[in-house]
């Protein structure tokens, strides 16, 4: 893995070549013995070659890397200008004087390379920056022509003698000039400001200060250019080459202070983080590894590229995929996972033993109240047929001996009987539902009315209309025909029943021939008139008429 001490031997190297270059010029000024210019251009070249090679290996973003590629390779042409035009062509020629104005090719559209590549901060690396940027071309075109056509207007260099004898020493700076100079410095200015403002890492951003020390160099080195030429910077250094320094010096400030994103020092980000991951190539042989990574083994790996593998008693687990060269694979702790797995598990067992006391208690607790339903209802059944039972019972408990009349008393309690199963019956329905077909009020009148007959008593029931009455309404008129029917044996010698239902009201008429006593109007009056209900009796010699009219509410399903 790539390491930030490769980073900082590459630079010191580079910058070492540069005052190499320094030296050797001063000794070429001093000296004059040999010509230094090739072999500075040779120690330049060598430096932005390394500069190159740090380039291509260290940024992430592909736009980035080509956009400051193409600066060093800009700054390569600056330098093979700079020793064509003192070594190869003559001196005061036009030919030196357009080598010199081609300077400002490379150092215009240098620092242009450098501004587009601070714009990328920021961004994904497949959205490129807005086209509209392109624009930028147009000015630095127009600057870089207004250079090249000086021999035209002359307001980038004056040439007091003319241009028939011109001198690279002896000339004044134009408005065009200063217009270059103004171009690069406020593309400086507008690239301190993006990196600042763009950087998502607020510790970087204190170190700013870092890219500002090349800036400073160049502000002195301007002002020792133009107050003077006998200073020792400007001996060791011709503008193109401090200038070639300064560009890259400036970019690679932003680079080591992470305010352009590189991926140097990653190897050591790698170790420090707490991941356990590595690679291994396609031989089997595990090229790098964090200091989280646990021991895996070959085969480990390839498997791991399919299904997951647990490793460590199943605490750890390993995934791998498939790289140029090999595969890279990653280990993740899941120990706190399975111990929470296992806390769910456990409580999801308390749960289960909770929910099934809570089902327990709740079917205990419905039980309960189905047989507390249950009693009540069987308590208010008993409450209902207590005077039947009670009649029953001192007709069968304690027969008399020799009784002429047993059979007479065993068919009066038939009849009785009849009356508690049919009204235990109601009770029942009424329990389960608000209304009782009137067909059950029928079934029970003409099951009484079947024993009756037994007695030697002619019966005869007519009944018209089907409703659905309420439970208390049906209850109330077989009460009213029972205690009816009980009043008039075993005396009576006949009964005769009408049943007419609407879904308006009930009418019961029973109309009985001789019987054993006449009931009063008092009888269950309370209960008659709740419910609205009348109940009237008449008697006409030995026959007693009894109407009972009750008006309800009803669905008629006639």
């Amino acid at each position: 893995m790539l390491r930030s001490r490769e980073t900082r031997i590459l630079n010191f190297i580079c910058v070492t070549l540069v005052l190499l270059a320094g030296v050797v010029r001063s000794l070429g000024y001093y000296y004059g013995t040999f010509s230094y210019n090739s072999i500075i251009f040779m120690l330049f070249t060598a430096s932005a070659f390394i500069w190159f090679y740090q380039l291509q290996r260290r940024l992430v973003q592909p736009d980035v890397r080509r956009n400051l590629t193409l600066c060093a390779l800009m700054i390569i042409f600056w330098m093979m200008l700079r020793t064509i035009k003192y070594e190869f062509l003559p001196d005061g020629s036009f030919t030196v004087r357009y080598a010199w104005y081609l300077y400002y090719i490379p150092q215009t559209f240098c620092v242009l390379m450098m501004f587009f590549s601070v714009l990328h901060i920021g961004r994904p690396q497949n959205r490129p920056i807005s086209r509209l940027w392109n624009l930028l071309y147009i000015p630095a075109v127009i600057v870089a022509l207004s250079v090249l056509t000086n021999d035209f207007h002359q307001l980038a260099f004056r040439f007091p003698d003319g241009l028939a004898s011109w001198s690279d020493s002896d000339y004044t700076y134009g408005p065009f000039y200063y217009l270059s100079v103004l171009w690069i410095a406020v593309l400086f200015v507008l690239i301190l400001i993006i990196v600042f403002v763009r950087c998502a890492v607020p510790e970087n951003r204190r170190k700013i200060w870092l890219p500002m020390i090349p800036l400073i160099l160049a502000v002195v080195y301007c002002l020792s250019y133009f107050f003077g030429e006998d200073g020792l910077l400007v001996r060791s250094f011709r503008m193109p080459e401090f200038m070639c320094f300064i560009f890259a010096a400036f970019m690679e400030c932003l680079i080591s202070v992470h305010l352009i994103p590189s991926n140097d020092s990653y190897g050591d980000f790698w170790n420090a983080s707490s991941i356990g991951a590595g690679i291994m190539d396609n031989d089997g042989v595990i090229r790098y590894k964090s200091e989280q990574s646990v021991p895996v083994t070959e085969e480990q790996i390839r498997n791991a590229e399919k299904n997951a593998i647990l490793l460590n008693y199943g605490n750890i687990l390993l995934k791998s995929h498939a790289i140029h060269g090999g595969f890279g694979y990653w280990t993740k702790d899941i120990s706190e996972i399975n111990r929470l797995n296992c806390e769910l598990a456990d409580l999801g067992d308390v749960l289960n033993e909770e929910n099934a006391m809570l089902d327990a208690e709740n079917k205990l607790a419905e039980e309960r109240i189905r047989i507390e339903q249950q009693n009540k209802l069987y308590d208010d059944i008993a409450k209902s047929v207590k005077p039947q039972l009670d009649k029953i019972s001192m007709l069968i408990d304690k027969p008399a001996k020799n009784d002429e009349n047993f059979e007479l008393k065993m068919k009066y309690a038939c009849i009785l009987y009849a009356y508690i199963k049919r009204l235990s019956n109601m009770l029942l329905l009424f329990h389960q539902n608000e209304f009782i077909p009137s067909g059950e009020l029928c079934l029970a009148i003409t099951e009484s009315l079947e024993y009756t007959r037994l007695c030697g008593i002619k019966v005869y029931f007519d009944y018209c209309g089907e409703v659905d009455l309420k439970g208390e309404y049906a209850l109330l008129a077989y009460e009213v025909f029972e205690f009816v029917l009980e009043s008039g044996i075993p005396k009576a010698d006949a009964v005769l029943i009408n049943l007419e239902l609407s879904s308006d009201f009930l009418n019961l008429r029973i109309e009985m021939n001789n019987p054993n006593e006449i009931i009063s109007k008092e009888f269950m009056k309370d209960r008659i008139s709740a419910l609205g209900a009348v109940l009237e009796t008449e008697t006409e010699q030995t026959t007693e008429y009894v109407s009972f009219v009750l008006p309800f509410g009803g669905e008629s399903v006639c």
